[in-house]
């Protein structure tokens, strides 16, 4: 496959999952702010922000927060910014788009494009950015070969819900169980906990879910295990050894995790989770000399 297209359908899959995975942490947010005194309330948005390597400010809040995350096209980590590079990386791989996915891109692209979640309601504007990540998702699913460029997509969200779901944890906070349960709901795997683990929701339990569940879809080990069949397949017909870096530093970044004891996985777990954002950074940079022949940066600033 082209490297123009192999690079341009990862960050198809990475902005999307950028976009849909900002939009519920938002949705979150809010809900819970809206509830806490103003001391508070800049605390924790002084924290969000910093665990998505935003500039730091005393004055934070949520108004700066749905700013930096949301609406802000000058914002490189909001979600017009990361719809906006999704409709640019769409268009460079036009011709291995379904049309149907190339109009919902286009579409969600329009619904923030033009200041729209300024002027409507925070959380039905964030529901609208959901359905259409959702929709797209679907579609591309639905429609598009499970080839190469099938490959690199999915590669892309798998690597960038790791380092999401890395940032969240290393916030998430000692105490409070209902906190506990927020960052579950900001990282999308409330209802897969809850259905599994029943009424334990100790932070043990809730961490030990989000980094190692096997079946859970949004765990960093399961997001692990896919991004490793996805550089399996693309490294087809090799008997030893692996083609690409990327491939060994999530491989021993997996098997870290899945090793440790379930003492040690709860020790130091901020510098854990800034480690694994670091190593999803070195994953794209080696594959980005491999396969993209240069890519564009992640945008994530790294802590």
């Amino acid at each position: 496959m082209l490297s123009r297209m192999a690079e341009s359908m990862f960050w198809i899959g990475r902005y999307l999952e950028r976009a849909e995975d900002v939009a519920r942490i938002l949705q979150v947010h809010l809900e819970i702010t809206a509830e806490e005194t103003g001391r508070q309330r800049s605390t924790d948005s002084r924290a969000l922000l910093a665990s998505l390597g935003a500039e730091q400010s005393e004055q934070a809040g949520p108004s700066e927060v749905w700013r930096v995350l949301g609406h802000d096209p000058d914002s490189t980590i909001s979600i017009v910014s990361a719809l906006s590079s999704c409709r640019q990386a769409a268009r460079r791989a036009r011709e291995v788009l379904s049309l149907g996915t190339w109009e919902e891109i286009n579409r969600a692209w329009r619904a923030v494009a033009q200041g729209q979640l300024r002027s409507t309601y925070q959380q039905l504007a964030l529901r609208t950015v959901l359905d259409h990540c959702y929709a797209i998702s679907g579609i591309i699913y639905s429609t598009m070969s499970h080839d190469e460029g099938w490959e690199f997509h999915h590669l892309g969200r798998s690597i960038e819900r790791i380092d999401v779901t890395a940032r969240l944890i290393s916030v998430a906070p000692v105490t409070e169980t209902e906190s506990q349960i927020a960052t579950l709901r900001a990282c999308g795997a409330d209802h897969a906990f809850l259905i599994s683990r029943g009424g334990d929701r100790s932070r043990g339990a809730i961490i030990d879910f989000l980094l190692r569940d096997r079946l859970c879809p949004r765990s960093v080990v399961h997001c692990l295990a896919e991004a490793d069949a996805c550089l399996e397949r693309l490294d087809v017909g090799r008997r030893t050894g692996f083609q690409s870096d990327a491939q060994r530093l999530l491989g021993r970044v997996r098997a870290e995790i899945e090793y440790r004891s379930d003492e040690a996985l709860l020790v130091g777990l901020p510098d854990q989770m800034a480690g694994l954002s670091r190593t999803c950074h070195r994953a794209t940079d080696a594959l980005s000399a491999h396969y993209f022949q240069g890519a564009d940066a992640s945008q994530w600033h790294e802590g």
